[in-house]
């Protein structure tokens, strides 16, 4: 055997002790923090979260979001989310959209909070968030952070309501009722 794959065997086996202790970390963690103990679950998510858990990342920056067993922090809250985020989290970069839009510290780091929260809408949405392909629809209506396009909202609640979004199948039939009979006809030439 080539000492290449012995020595990436050796590596794994010294690795997968590991995944379970972390996977029943996590778990552990969880279920500490619905039992109300609060502070041993704050410690293991925060060790977690540290060796690059995403879900522990998503999960602290939940709590900091809301002040839950930690002092409320929308900064540290994005912070977590980022770094969840960088996982491929689609619920993290929606929450960070999310804090962008309707946080109240959060805006005030960026020069244009509503185009930031647009950013990571669209990030969220192309990674099949449906609240955020929603949400983002809702944007390019307002023309808000996005320039105002009718067209690439009905886009977004398309790709919405294909993932089951009521409010998506319900903004795409109010825009089509909105759109005169004559604006939908062909211009003749």
């Amino acid at each position: 055997m080539p000492i290449k794959w012995v020595a990436s065997l050796v590596v794994l086996f010294a690795l997968l002790p590991n995944l379970p202790a972390n996977a029943s970390s996590l778990d552990d963690a969880l279920k500490a923090l619905d039992a109300g103990n609060s502070p041993k679950a704050v410690e293991v998510l925060l060790k977690l979260a540290n060796e690059g858990n995403p879900l522990a990342q998503f999960r602290l920056g939940s709590l900091y979001y809301h002040g839950q067993s930690v002092t409320e922090d929308e900064n540290m809250a994005i912070y977590w989310w980022k770094k969840s985020a960088a996982s491929g989290n689609a619920e993290a970069m929606y929450q960070i959209a999310h804090a962008y839009l309707f946080g109240s510290s959060a805006a005030k780091n960026v020069a244009d909070p509503d185009r930031e929260a647009a950013i990571w809408y669209f990030q969220a949405a192309s990674a099949g968030h449906a609240e955020a392909a929603y949400t983002l629809g809702l944007l390019f209506l307002a023309g808000k952070g996005v320039v105002e396009d009718r067209n690439e909202a009905m886009r977004w609640f398309r790709s919405a309501a294909s993932k089951g979004h009521i409010e998506a199948r319900k903004a795409m039939e109010t825009a089509d009722k909105s759109v005169s009979p004559v604006s939908r006809a062909k211009p003749r030439r």
